[in-house]
């Protein structure tokens, strides 16, 4: 329970799409199931009483927001545990409860229970209205992050089967390569030259193109922009080093080309090697 909760549960995005889905989800459940003796306003017309739940909901899901703000802030000076993220839920639950305890006894006054027994009755119908929803929203969540986990994999997996074709400036297309082939590429004024490995020797060739080009080109593809000259295929990096502050790769083809890493694109080429699947 001391562990922190997986982050995509409070990012702002998923808390909007969460507390706006609670909403209209307690919005629904009072106007149809009617707890907390809602069903005994039988002298309000259906519009006077949706307008009345609605105002109600809006109230109560002030807590709500409350609650995810006093996380926002918790997040930026400490992870947020699951125990904490359950602890804020349970009051949210505690304090919503004994808003609708405080609307019915002292402004609507028609609640004739003791008010432990009302405050208990409240919090079973508060947790159905706002449980149900957090249940359903967690699922999406994590169907969600499965989903973009999935579609990651595939991408990067399809990525070994690929050919890379190679098109000069005028868009023609001038050389296919095995994925696994290439090694890198290299900025020549208006040229760029293209390394890749054949029948064991690096060989070389010259395409008018510009780096900056074949960087858009090759999203898809194992291959990363490095430095403003160079572009590499992630897969063919033998080792990265850092020598008095200067980055270099060292590739695995048989000169083993030094290739450097300016400081532009060293989180690109770090976040690259972390999730890359090497080439068979």
């Amino acid at each position: 329970m001391s562990k922190p909760i997986r982050p995509y549960y409070i990012t702002r995005k998923n808390t909007i799409i969460q507390v706006v889905f609670t909403t209209f989800f307690a919005y629904l459940f009072i106007n149809l199931y009617k707890p907390l003796n809602a069903g005994e306003w039988d002298d309000v017309s259906f519009w006077v009483f949706s307008l009345a739940t609605g105002i109600i909901v809006v109230c109560g899901m002030l807590v709500v927001l409350a609650s995810r703000l006093l996380m926002f802030w918790r997040k930026r000076k400490r992870s947020i545990s699951i125990l904490y993220y359950l602890s804020m839920i349970a009051a949210e639950i505690f304090f919503m409860a004994l808003w609708y305890v405080f609307l019915q006894r002292w402004v609507l006054k028609n609640e004739p229970h003791p008010f432990p027994t009302h405050l208990y009755f409240s919090i079973q119908n508060t947790a159905l209205i706002l449980l149900i929803p957090y249940l359903i929203s967690t699922l999406f969540f994590e169907w969600q992050e499965k989903k973009m986990s999935l579609e990651k994999l595939i991408k990067q997996i399809s990525r070994k089967a690929y050919f890379i074709p190679f098109n000069d400036e005028k868009g023609r297309l001038k050389l296919t390569l095995k994925t696994s082939d290439l090694i890198f590429l290299q900025a020549a004024d208006n040229y760029v030259v293209i390394h890749y490995e054949s029948i064991g020797k690096t060989k070389t060739y010259l395409i008018r193109n510009r780096l900056k080009q074949f960087e858009k080109d090759l999203t898809e593809f194992p291959v990363v922009r490095c430095h403003r000259s160079y572009m590499v295929n992630i897969n063919h990096v033998k080792l990265l080093k850092r020598e008095k502050g200067v980055v270099q790769l060292i590739m695995d083809n048989e000169g083993q080309n030094l290739i450097p890493v300016s400081k532009t694109f060293e989180n690109n080429v770090s976040q690259m090697l972390s999730t890359s699947i090497v080439q068979e």
